[in-house]
């Protein structure tokens, strides 16, 4: 029967261990997570307290290419744009009578054609400019049977206009606004990105140790289960001697087969573990299923000092979603200086100069613009008052209002990470002191189990306190890997509460 029982236990664990083995540290996982993991490329949703309004939803790489293309976008404000204009017209009149002169005009035809070009745009100073240039022919012909003359005129022109906002969309209007916010969107989704690939490597971390664990949860059963049975076995010897009655030993056999099912289900929790590790690090899952991954790991305790003071400060300046909320308060700023800036009249500086041209031949026109025989130039000032200014008045009002609320939500989300920072270093102490006392458990649990053993021995105990204290030692081991794992994993949600998650894994994020 033990020997059965042992095979069973080791086909089982046979059959969750069949396949290529490939051993991975916890920065390999990582690295492969960097790598693979789909939520860094589409972005997740990231729980960052325990209620759902503290949820931030967090771009991956292509949210951030989005982002950047759509600044690329709006900076076509600035783009020149050209207007090339030709076309022909003609018209045919009829010979008319001078009503003051009494004299007649023969009937007549006239060609008139025109070629202009006109480039527009925009200056970062909110300057408009105008430059166009163009030559129109004229030509005209007295429509006489005796004597046909046809004249041609060349009128050519060149031009430049410029207005210069003097108070409303001076330092900012619009599309200017508009602007200034994508920049900040870029931050806002490269900070996110960060975010993002944090909250990955922390949930990699994490179930590599509960990985860990299980595993080595795998080896407390085995350990109870081989325990079990040799009591099973001492026992069946006893009761063929008659020194003790069967339904004794029947206590043992109970003990050895919950033993063996404890084992199964935590051979089961272990190929959970392992799934949900490959789930992170990879998503081709159905690649790395048959698998089974070696960690090169142990469970350990490495003590670290804690400073709160210089986590609150690392913190405040690290921590993604906290910049995240400080460039949402810089956004209500940059809105409420263009509300501002709309609140005032618009006054223009509004100026022009050119050159005209005519002459009976392109050269002619040319030259005559050359020699700037027929310029033009003018300047305006241009003022525009509204009647009522309700719009934007009520418009100021409301950027006002977000602003003092970024303020106030700025102050919130500081108070959250100082409070979880605190919470985070008091977990990672808490963490740390429970191992030192599951350890001192299961030794004590390992010397009562002994002591009890050689009670048996001496017919001064019974199987049934051989088994009770058999079932503490298994408790006590489990509990001593359970405290192991969950230090581990405190210690990096400390880094991630922290802001220093990439720095502690040495990883450097190339945003470009």
């Amino acid at each position: 029967m033990v020997l059965l029982c042992h095979a069973l236990a080791l086909n089982t664990q046979a059959a969750a261990t069949n396949g290529p083995v490939r051993q991975m540290s916890l920065n390999d996982c990582i690295r492969m997570a960097l790598e693979r993991n789909l939520s860094i490329m589409v972005g997740d949703n990231i729980q960052l307290g325990d209620t759902a309004d503290l949820d931030v939803r967090t771009g991956g790489k292509l949210g951030l290419q989005q982002t950047r293309l759509d600044l690329e976008a709006l900076y076509g404000y600035y783009d020149p744009r050209l207007e090339v204009r030709g076309g022909q017209s003609y018209r045919k009149a009829a010979g008319t009578v001078d009503v003051i002169t009494g004299l007649p005009s023969n009937p007549g035809e006239r060609w008139n054609e025109v070629f202009e070009t006109t480039l527009t745009g925009v200056l970062p100073t909110g300057t408009r400019y105008e430059l166009s240039a163009g030559m129109e022919r004229t030509s005209s012909g007295a429509n006489d049977p005796v004597l046909l003359t046809h004249a041609f005129q060349y009128l050519s022109s060149a031009n430049i206009s410029v207005i210069q906002p003097l108070l409303k969309d001076f330092w900012i209007d619009s599309d200017r606004l508009n602007i200034k916010l994508a920049k900040i969107s870029i931050r806002r989704s490269e900070m996110g990105f960060k975010l993002l690939v944090m909250n990955v490597v922390n949930q990699v971390a994490g179930a590599y140790f509960d990985f860990l664990g299980a595993r080595d949860e795998i080896k407390v059963q085995e350990k109870a289960l081989e325990l079990a049975n040799q009591l099973v076995a001492e026992n069946k010897k006893k009761v063929e001697a008659g020194s003790i009655a069967p339904l004794e030993a029947r206590q043992s056999e109970s003990q050895a087969a919950t033993a063996k099912a404890d084992l199964t289900a935590a051979i089961f929790a272990s190929q959970q573990a392992e799934n949900l590790l490959k789930a992170l690090i990879t998503h081709e899952f159905n690649v790395i299923q048959p698998v089974n991954i070696e960690p090169t790991e142990k469970l350990v305790a490495v003590f670290q000092a804690l400073s709160l003071a210089e986590s609150w400060r690392t913190g405040l300046e690290q921590r993604p979603d906290y910049l995240l909320a400080k460039q949402d308060l810089e956004n209500r700023d940059i809105a409420l200086s263009f509300y501002k800036n709309q609140l005032y009249p618009a006054l223009d500086l509004e100026a022009t100069y050119g050159r005209n041209g005519l002459g009976n031949s392109i050269s002619d026109s040319l030259e005559s613009i050359d020699n700037n025989n027929l310029p033009r130039f003018g300047g305006f000032v241009v003022l525009r008052v509204p009647l009522a200014r309700k719009t934007d008045r009520a418009n100021y009002k409301n950027a006002k209002i977000a602003q003092q609320g970024a303020i106030l939500s700025l102050k919130r989300k500081e108070d959250s990470v100082l409070q979880e920072i605190d919470i985070a270093i008091k977990e990672v102490a808490s963490r740390y002191a429970t191992i030192e006392s599951t350890r001192q458990a299961r030794i004590y649990a390992e010397e009562a189990l002994d002591a009890e053993q050689k009670k048996l021995e001496n017919g001064k105990s019974t199987s049934f306190n051989v088994l009770q204290f058999q079932r503490d030692l298994t408790t006590a081991a489990s509990a001593e890997i359970k405290a192991l794992a969950d230090y581990n994993k405190a210690l990096h949600q400390f880094y991630f509460r922290e802001g220093t998650t990439l720095e502690r894994n040495k990883i450097t994020l190339e945003l470009r």
